[in-house]
């Protein structure tokens, strides 16, 4: 039986939300169960290319659960956009003067993200992440602990915060060659090539393993997006035409340059997260590791029970795109562990 999900056009069971949050405007997906009532808030966080509507297949899940979904498009990403910087345009020598990326900071976002906690009235939310959304919901509840009752994230491990700074250069030359497609995401170089509707829609797919005709990838972790194989990908079995459709009319919105400044955050984070080196994850906290993502081998999760003790750890047989790939068995583990974690002994409520 296929599993629930929302449609990318003219589904009843979602509204598109806007909230100013700390100067910027946030765009938001907000679902709840028809009755108006709820036992608790989700925030759903997505990760790189994505936006709320990653989260398709677990929305319907949740809310028939008695929750409140609410899945932010982050910084940078679809509707969410940051006010253009209070200065004058820059002289002709100032061209090529680099952004600042300290609003995509871990720490600047989570502000937001409080922001809109409070915004919708909520004083603690369950909170689920994944890729990037998974590594942003560690920081999250580690800048706001009290915010966060319970945490679930797919694919990526939780990295605790270190004293000393290593390069994104040097972790890849000297231990994670599977990160080399970073060098590439915060280079700059891609924003040169992916500027039309669609270069967009090919760059789209070939980070959701479209591929060519001769069966040959658009994207690969040792090295990035094969920018020579863009213009001859063919449509990923993980989208409907529809959603592909969807997702690339909202990456034209802004271009791809906001969510790869995601990528360029490596050396401010570190620095603010010096204030954090020994806090820890206390809270009950769900893992969820595929096991064919190319960027993020198994072995990289071996460490987190040490960092986060009250951890639970499944694997499932995916590649990178879980949610969408075995959505069902997503949601199993999910819902199982919520029922457990969240909602036992305490009459449905949290």
């Amino acid at each position: 039986m296929a599993v629930d999900k929302i449609q990318v056009s003219g589904d009843s069971r979602i509204e598109y939300k806007n909230a100013n949050l700390n100067g910027r405007t946030y765009s938001y997906l907000l679902s709840q169960p028809s009755s108006g009532q709820f036992k608790a808030t989700v925030f759903l966080i997505h990760g790189f290319p994505d936006i709320s509507m990653g989260w398709r297949y677990q929305i319907p899940m949740l809310v028939n659960m008695g929750l409140r979904v609410v899945a932010p498009d982050c910084l940078g990403y679809g509707r969410t956009v940051q006010p253009p910087p209070q200065h004058p345009k820059p002289s002709s020598q100032d061209q090529d003067a680099p952004d600042d990326f300290t609003p995509y900071s871990h720490k600047s976002c989570a502000a937001d993200i409080k922001a809109l906690a409070t915004h919708l009235g909520e004083r603690t939310i369950i909170l689920g992440g994944h890729d990037w959304g998974a590594a942003f919901a560690y920081r999250i509840a580690m800048w706001y602990p009290d915010l966060v009752s319970h945490l679930f994230t797919v694919c990526v491990p939780y990295a605790r915060p270190m004293k000393e700074s290593i390069s994104l250069e040097s972790l890849v030359q000297n231990a994670a060659p599977h990160f080399a497609y970073q060098i590439q995401f915060k280079n700059g170089e891609l924003e040169k090539v992916i500027k039309s509707k669609d270069e967009i829609r090919q760059f789209l797919l070939a980070l959701y393993g479209g591929r060519t005709e001769a069966g040959e990838v658009g994207f690969d972790a040792h090295k990035g997006v094969l920018v020579d194989k863009i213009g001859g990908l063919k449509p990923s079995k993980l989208l409907s035409e529809e959603e592909l459709e969807y997702y690339t009319n909202e990456f034209a919105r802004s271009g791809v340059h906001g969510p790869l400044n995601w990528y360029r955050t490596r050396e401010v984070n570190h620095k603010e997260e010096l204030e954090i080196l020994d806090r820890q994850i206390q809270i009950p906290t769900l893992f969820i590791q595929a096991l064919r993502d190319q960027a993020l081998p198994p072995h990289l999760g071996k460490s987190m029970a040490k960092h986060i003790p009250n951890l639970t750890l499944k694997q499932i047989n995916t590649s990178h795109w879980a949610l969408w790939e075995k959505p069902e068995e997503v949601n199993d583990i999910i819902s199982g562990w919520l029922k457990e974690k969240a909602f036992a002994g305490r009459n449905g409520k949290l």
